[in-house]
């Protein structure tokens, strides 16, 4: 059953992942030149344009897919599977994480890590304001009546 810690720890788990996955990236970009590069025309040509744009998307899709090559490895490396964890169940660990699923969920992170985090901090002011029980601020006035 997915209750509102199993949330917070799913959405912990999927963001500690992706951000993991953006410092593999990064740091594949201090190696790879070609990864950090910004690429410019040199003259103001239709076929340097193109030959400079066709290079910029040629590097973010390598980029992106450094990052879901790296998440799915930790998700591998880790054997947990996140659903488990959603649903609070007893055991996330799965035997066998080299599978399908796991490269699916490192796309899930790559892509969806802003709405997660997002999420993750909506979710964790939630539980604050919950878990301190306070009544609701009202105005509170002292008064007397008449005593007989």
């Amino acid at each position: 059953m997915v209750t509102l810690d199993s949330s917070i720890s799913f959405l912990i788990y999927i963001t500690a992942v992706s951000s993991a996955a953006a410092g593999v990236t990064e740091a594949f970009k201090s190696v790879i030149p070609f990864l950090a590069t910004d690429y410019e025309a040199k003259e103001n040509c239709w076929e340097d344009q193109y030959h400079a744009a066709r290079l910029m998307h040629y590097k973010r899709f390598v980029n992106l897919l450094i990052s879901v090559l790296a998440a799915g490895v930790i998700f591998g490396m880790l054997g947990l599977d996140p659903a488990l964890i959603l649903t609070g169940a007893e055991s996330a660990y799965v035997k066998n994480s080299w599978q399908l699923g796991t490269w699916m969920w490192g796309i899930v992170a790559v892509f969806g890590s802003p709405f997660f985090a997002s999420l993750l901090k909506i979710l964790e002011s939630f539980k604050q304001s919950v878990d301190s029980n306070l009544p609701p601020n009202r105005p509170r006035r002292k008064v007397s009546g008449t005593r007989e």
